[in-house]
């Protein structure tokens, strides 16, 4: 198991509990059985993204799981729109968030959170529990994946389809209403996201900034980007997480990041 402190915990409880998450977030919480979770987005009426939240139903409450960073103010803005539901929100500071790789196995004591179409789980530990990892390896698995949890400096900016939320199952599109939903379902039916998700490997580690304009070659053309996320790659290599203009029919073979240009090892 491995500890990841950039994630943090927020429990939602109460007979209204469910039906509220249904109404704010992009998945359909309203499948969720006992024990089972889903990602899900929290967006702004224009359909921008605030951030990436793994919902976990334990009975009648429902864990949630975001960004240490932006949780928080996620959280207040949700509390806006409780009214006279019957829900009580609690920060669960005290509660590590760890990643367990599905081929080990974890404390029996604890059931993780496995969002379907994705190999990583996650726990939610009552006591810290010793990591065999360093958080690097999991954040790399995270971002081949499509996994990004925004930060400060990518929050409200990008809908759910130019992060590649809806290839993770973090958007249904048959569900009701949640804010910024007629925007985001507009976008997928008329099928006009000019903008996706790029993972991308380049050689060495990059010197990054989260919401950084990047460059994308391919060939004699290029496209600018916004560089969301990055990770240690094994080898002393960088992943690189960007949302682009994507050319189908060329392969990128280098990035400009702040001036510099990488080649890259895997397009």
């Amino acid at each position: 198991m491995i500890r990841l402190r950039y994630l943090s915990v927020v429990r939602f409880s109460g007979p209204d509990a469910g039906t509220f998450l249904q109404a704010q977030l992009t998945a359909d919480i309203s499948a969720l059985d006992d024990r089972q979770s889903t990602f899900a987005a929290y967006c702004s009426p224009q359909g921008k993204v605030f951030g990436l939240l793994l919902v976990g139903r334990q009975k009648n409450n429902f864990m949630v799981i975001g960004a240490a960073q932006l949780l928080p103010s996620i959280v207040q803005r949700l509390r806006i729109y409780i009214f006279r539901s019957k829900v009580e929100i609690e920060a669960m500071d005290t509660l590590p968030v760890y990643g367990v790789w599905p081929s080990h196995s974890a404390n029996p004591a604890i059931a993780p959170l496995a969002p379907p179409g994705v190999p990583l789980q996650y726990a939610i530990a009552g006591d810290d529990v010793p990591s065999d990892e360093t958080t690097d390896h999991w954040r790399h698995a995270e971002l081949k994946q499509g996994i990004t949890w925004l930060d400060s400096d990518t929050t409200e900016k990008f809908i759910p389809q130019m992060l590649g939320y809806d290839q993770i199952d973090a958007v249904s599109f048959s569900k009701g209403c949640y804010p910024g939903q007629e925007i985001v379902a507009r976008t997928h039916y008329l099928g006009k996201v000019k903008r996706k998700p790029l993972i991308l490997a380049v050689s060495g580690q990059v010197e990054t900034q989260n919401g950084s304009a990047v460059k994308v070659q391919y060939g004699t053309e290029s496209v600018n980007g916004t560089l969301i996320d990055s990770a240690p790659a094994p080898e002393a290599n960088t992943l690189l997480f960007i949302v682009t203009r994507v050319l189908d029919d060329q392969k990128p073979i280098s990035i400009t990041c702040r001036e510099q240009c990488y080649p890259l090892l895997s397009p």
